[in-house]
């Protein structure tokens, strides 16, 4: 079983069309996911954010690679 302190993101992705009309993917953090002692997840969705489609649960990134250059 995971470590059930360790948070994992939710994402959603969504399909936009770049510059030059590529369609691509981007992913949006709807909320936080833990590991219960069940083996499943307690989760937590962003206030206010209605979800439809499909979503991802992964494993956090480290907060320095995820958030780009620190002050």
């Amino acid at each position: 079983m995971a470590d059930s302190k360790k948070p994992y993101d939710i994402l959603v992705s969504r399909e936009y069309s770049d510059g030059n009309g590529e369609v691509k993917n981007a992913y949006y953090r709807a909320g936080v996911a833990f590991e219960n002692k069940a083996g499943g997840f307690n989760i937590e969705i962003v206030d206010g954010l209605a979800l439809t489609g499909r979503a991802v649960i992964l494993p956090r990134k480290d907060r320095a690679e995820d958030d780009g250059p620190s002050e």
